[in-house]
């Protein structure tokens, strides 16, 4: 990957640049790149028990070469080891070079006869993020070995439906072969058991994307409806917009990046349900935009991204604790312009697709703290379908023991 970048990103733009890649291959590909990202921390810890010398020294493309090779051996069943070894060389013959395929093919096949993974178990998360993971289910009630259980697995594949199409998209999709199961009560997520949901009709026209339910449930949560003005903040690419803008509302979409808001505008115009318009703008500072003029306002805040762990694997390997703190003044700037555009009577969601105290409950705490004109909104009636993710304090708190979801944060605050 590049630097910076993104596994999807890294996937996509590798599939572009080899349009011939089957099916087949191009799921091996992704198999093996997120299987080595999320399981990284329990190769290396192999490799360097196979080594005299530990990882010291080791050639960067080397080292990816007996990754790729190693968790071929160790999950990949299916693969026999001989074959997984020798796949693993000619696929990486010329990145390594020729005077180290020796030394990569000896380490792979010693590990192939010793077969580390038989022994005991390690954790394949970071230990800070262990600890937080641990700490998060006991503050939730739940067991922390099965959290953390939980965040080291896979993620199951997620569908939302844009409301105008919910009536027959049962049907739409069992057309396509696409078997799906409901989560929970949220309103047009599903997960996809079997099929492929990007060969069918409902995905060709954007009337479904692929978003994990704990995000479709945040979309959903804003309560969104015919004639509402919405105000969707550090809305990204544009799936929360569009989901917002087939409610009925009439949705302002801003970000700091100006291809982003073209991507929001392409995907909504897509489904059929345009924005009312794009601002592009560092929410942090100002937004040019009337103050409480809005009836509702999402702010999906930038954060760490650690509720999203097993989707986007890479974040476990880039992250440090000292990053929730800094994102954590930067989301209380945004929350504090964001909540600006409020009209009274009007709400605010503040929304992270993180599980870490300081990016999610302390933000709203401090928020509540210095803004008496905020106050936690009322349970709406409408919304009923997200209690079973609501806390004591009526927070939105999502986490993969509950079908499999990401573990998500919101919060509704009511204007005065």
């Amino acid at each position: 990957m590049q630097r910076g970048e993104g596994s999807q990103g890294a996937l996509d733009r590798a599939a572009r640049q080899s349009p011939a890649l089957s099916p087949t291959d191009r799921g091996l590909a992704t198999e093996l790149v997120y299987g080595v990202l999320r399981q990284q921390r329990v190769l290396d810890h192999w490799l360097s028990g196979a080594l005299d010398r530990g990882l010291q020294g080791i050639d960067p493309a080397a080292l990816i070469a007996l990754r790729l090779g190693l968790y071929q051996l160790a999950w990949l069943d299916r693969v026999p080891d001989h074959a997984a070894i020798a796949a693993t060389i000619d696929e990486n013959r010329d990145a390594i070079g020729q005077g180290r395929v020796g030394f990569v093919n000896a380490v792979l096949r010693r590990l192939s006869r010793e077969q580390p993974w038989t022994g005991q178990a390690i954790s394949a998360l970071p230990p800070w993020i262990a600890g937080r993971v641990r700490d998060f289910a006991a503050a939730i009630g739940e067991s922390p070995d099965e959290m953390e259980r939980a965040f080291e697995g896979r993620a199951p594949l997620h569908v939302h439906v844009v409301a105008p199409a919910r009536e027959g998209a049962l049907a739409a999709l069992a057309a396509d072969g696409v078997e799906v199961a409901s989560v929970g009560e949220i309103p047009g997520a599903f997960e996809v058991v079997a099929g492929s949901v990007f060969a069918g009709r409902l995905f060709e026209h954007r009337q479904l994307i692929a978003q994990d339910a704990a995000s479709a449930a945040v979309a959903e949560w804003v309560g969104a409806g015919p004639g509402l003005r919405v105000a969707d903040i550090a809305a990204g690419r544009g799936a929360k917009s569009l989901f917002l803008a087939a409610a009925g509302a009439e949705v302002t979409a801003v970000d700091i990046g100006q291809a982003r808001l073209d991507d929001a505008e392409q995907l909504a115009a897509q489904s059929g349900t345009p924005l009312a318009g794009t601002l592009a703008a560092d929410a942090s500072s100002a937004i040019d935009l009337e103050p409480e003029s809005f009836d509702l306002v999402l702010l999906d805040a930038p954060c760490s991204g650690l509720g999203t762990i097993r989707r986007r694997p890479e974040i476990r390997h880039r992250r440090g604790a000292v990053d929730l703190y800094a994102n954590h003044g930067l989301q209380l700037a945004m929350a504090r312009r964001a909540a600006d555009l409020v009209r009274p009577g009007g709400v605010l969601i503040f929304a992270v697709c993180s599980f870490a105290h300081e990016e999610g409950p302390l933000v709203v705490e401090r928020l509540l703290a210095e803004r008496p004109d905020l106050q936690r909104a009322p349970k709406d009636d409408q919304l009923k379908w997200a209690d079973p993710l609501l806390d004591t304090n009526g927070d939105f708190r999502s986490h993969p023991l509950w079908y499999g979801v990401d573990a998500f944060y919101a919060a509704r605050l009511l204007k005065k």
